[in-house]
């Protein structure tokens, strides 16, 4: 993205985020409900969904096509139960699914699991769909294509990616079974994570859930942490989830399951160190942030009474990115506009006293230090590029004409606005119970 223009940033901001103006729908749903004394049920279920050789790439400049995969893309879900309700996390390997296509894929699973696993109970706002953000993925967007008024979407590929990712859903429901979830929180020494704009202001939390069977077996793990997966940006044509494919590779040669990798606040501008970029290097990185994750697990404590409480709310943000609207205008970015503002959507849920925010789009570890200290939980989630993809979502200040912030000007470009973040955190401040 950083070979390209301002019109084409302002799109990328705009495909892949979506602020908003006041709040225009809510669901709350057992927030205050008393879980006691319940059974964990959780299932889980993955799928490759790599795109052919030819695809456009997703991220740096527009016009690059993949030549070829060095590891798969996956999309991956795990479904769990209190046996009253149900929730879904699902992580997708590309740079940001937005939000019209997201409920795409809620609804759609939502139908295939009422027909192979009806007792679940899980409605398509409970069925959370993140992104890694991985620059060696796709172009599901439509800001890289061959110019700046061509769409790099394919929508074959769209379609099987959407239906794909939701079968995954309903085998994950299908194949619920009772499981103990243990978690374990920390902040690991991972030296080669930086803010390249705010030197320090980083959330260098780690969490990760384990959810494990009455034989012993992990059903699924679930990895929470921090960094743009761009070692090969604009560096390789091959097929890639970057770090994580590291990360996924040894995950699965310590624990059976399926291994999620949550994204978390990157915006503004939180990259890896890239010296000596090779997928060798990509590959140490993610081996970095599984051993990480294994030495939290190995001090895991269990939830003992995990009951599931939820809440989510859609809200718009106006849209004041000239950039976003040409897009949208010309059709390069597809969604709707609501009175001149972008849709989008933020949750909280809760699974016994782990809980859970997402955030749509890349924001700055500011507001995901803020969300923490919101929640005031033990072990916190904060994912970004959750149920939407609204590109950075940064400090007002950075707005300001006499802002001196490294990249401010790109990043600026490619996000909605200086209203993105305050009504996020207003949002999510109305969601989280106190």
């Amino acid at each position: 993205m950083r070979g390209c223009g301002f019109l084409a940033l302002a799109v990328l901001m705009l495909l892949l985020g979506g602020c908003g103006a006041p709040t225009t729908s809510e669901r709350n749903e057992g927030a205050a409900a008393d879980h006691g004394g319940v059974q964990l049920l959780a299932g889980a279920s993955s799928t490759i969904v790599s795109p052919a050789p030819g695809a456009f790439i997703a991220g740096d400049a527009r016009n690059r096509r993949f030549t070829g995969e060095h590891d798969p893309l996956f999309a991956r879900a795990v479904v769990v139960s209190d046996g009253a309700s149900a929730v879904a996390l699902v992580t997708v390997d590309n740079i940001g699914l937005v939000h019209p296509d997201i409920d795409a894929i809620r609804r759609r699973a939502a139908e295939l699991a009422a027909a192979l696993a009806p007792h679940t109970g899980l409605p398509a706002e409970r069925i959370v769909v993140s992104s890694t953000h991985s620059h060696s993925g796709p172009d599901v967007v439509g800001l890289w294509g061959a110019d700046e008024l061509t769409s790099g979407r394919d929508p074959v590929y769209m379609a099987r990616l959407i239906e794909s990712t939701a079968q995954q859903v309903a085998a994950a429901a299908a194949m619920l079974r009772p499981v103990t979830m243990r978690v374990a929180s920390g902040e690991p020494s991972l030296d080669w994570v930086h803010n390249v704009t705010e030197p320090g202001l980083l959330d260098r939390e780690m969490t990760v859930a384990q959810f494990v069977d009455g034989n012993g077996t992990t059903v699924a793990t679930l990895t929470n942490f921090a960094c743009h997966p761009t070692v090969m940006d604009a560096v390789s044509d091959q097929i890639s989830s970057d770090y994580v494919a590291g990360f996924y590779r040894m995950m699965g040669e310590v624990l059976p399951g399926e291994h999620l990798f949550l994204q978390g606040a990157i915006g503004g501008w939180v990259q890896p160190d890239k010296t000596g970029r090779s997928f060798a290097l990509a590959d140490r990185y993610g081996a970095d942030v599984a051993r990480a994750a294994l030495s939290l697990l190995a001090q895991a404590e269990q939830e003992s009474d995990p009951g599931i409480r939820f809440a989510s709310r859609q809200f718009d943000i106006p849209l004041h990115n000239p950039g976003f609207a040409a897009l949208l205008d010309a059709g390069v970015v597809q969604r709707p506009r609501y009175d001149g503002a972008i849709r989008t959507e933020s949750a909280w849920f809760a699974i016994g006293e782990t809980q859970f925010v997402t955030h749509p789009g890349e924001t700055s570890p500011a507001y995901s230090l803020q969300s923490r200290a919101r929640m005031s939980a033990r072990h916190s989630f904060v994912l970004g590029l959750g149920l939407d993809a609204l590109g950075y979502i940064l400090k007002p200040d950075y707005f300001a004409a006499d802002a001196s912030y490294p990249s401010r000007e790109y990043l600026t470009a490619t996000s909605v606005g200086p209203e993105a973040a305050p009504r996020l955190m207003r949002t999510l401040e109305a969601l989280i119970p106190r």
